[in-house]
């Protein structure tokens, strides 16, 4: 009986935990969101280019700390931070993705971090409109919809529907992705899009425990999934090419095979 009760107030203590997390990050991007990023930063020379593509009613802002970080480690020198506005449809930004990105004229790899409704406006334009990304890495994205998003009233947020016809032409035209190594960051205690659509089949999944739809942004092991993206593009392989399965932070800092 008294395990049982340490064993309830141990969850109750961390559900506590995990809400504050969320709190506090919803709380950064308050700060974050009114400083977007000029869209074309450039920290020293590089042949990839790592584009930053935030979610509905943010902004490049609060991408601020990972990309600092990234550039800091010389893994991101020349950065896009793509940014956009809560109205219009996935098509339209998509479109200006494309045209943002051409005009960056990189020679080489094109990585991108997208977060949210940021990866699906990044799978349109590879998938509709011929973009051609290395790597891309989605976090909380909802590939498959979310349910809450059908009450709000105008386009763009219809579109993130479950069944709608940009979630159905990306189902669609998934196979389009194939040349671009997925990966799939799910926030366990994301109340905004369930773990199952923030999952992209055949894409390579990384499950962050404790945090949220937010706090995803500011995790370290979503932060390694990231690194590894870009050097999975930029540097030789050393696991044989292998872009899919479910991964877990090892306890070097490293995302690693949770079978291995």
């Amino acid at each position: 009986m008294l395990t049982v009760m340490v064993m309830t107030r141990r969850r109750r203590w961390q559900k506590e935990v995990e809400v504050l997390r969320e709190v506090a990050a919803v709380a950064r991007q308050g700060w974050l969101i009114p400083q977007p990023s000029p869209t074309l930063k450039q920290h020293g020379d590089a042949r990839h280019l790592v584009v930053f593509v935030h979610g509905i009613f943010a902004s490049s802002g609060v991408f601020r700390p990972m990309a600092f970080a990234l550039a800091r480690e010389g893994l991101a020198p020349r950065q896009v931070n793509f940014d956009y506005t809560p109205v219009g449809t996935i098509e339209r930004h998509a479109k200006r993705l494309c045209a943002v990105i051409a005009d960056a004229r990189v020679p080489g790899p094109v990585i991108v971090v997208a977060h949210s409704l940021g990866g699906l406006i990044v799978r349109h334009a590879v998938q509709h409109l011929g973009l051609h990304v290395d790597a891309l890495v989605t976090m909380g994205t909802p590939h498959h919809g979310t349910s809450l998003a059908r009450p709000w009233p105008w386009r763009l947020a219809q579109e993130l529907s479950p069944g709608s016809v940009a979630i159905a032409s990306l189902a669609a035209t998934s196979h389009r992705l194939k040349r671009t190594a997925v990966t799939s960051v799910i926030a366990e205690q994301d109340v905004l899009v369930e773990a199952s659509s923030a999952s992209l089949s055949g894409s390579r999944l990384v499950r962050v425990p404790g945090v949220g739809h937010h706090g995803v942004l500011y995790d370290p092991l979503a932060w390694s999934a990231v690194r590894d993206a870009i050097r999975s593009v930029t540097e030789a392989p050393s696991d044989g090419g292998r872009s899919s399965g479910e991964f877990v932070l090892g306890p070097d800092g490293t995302v690693r095979d949770r079978a291995g």
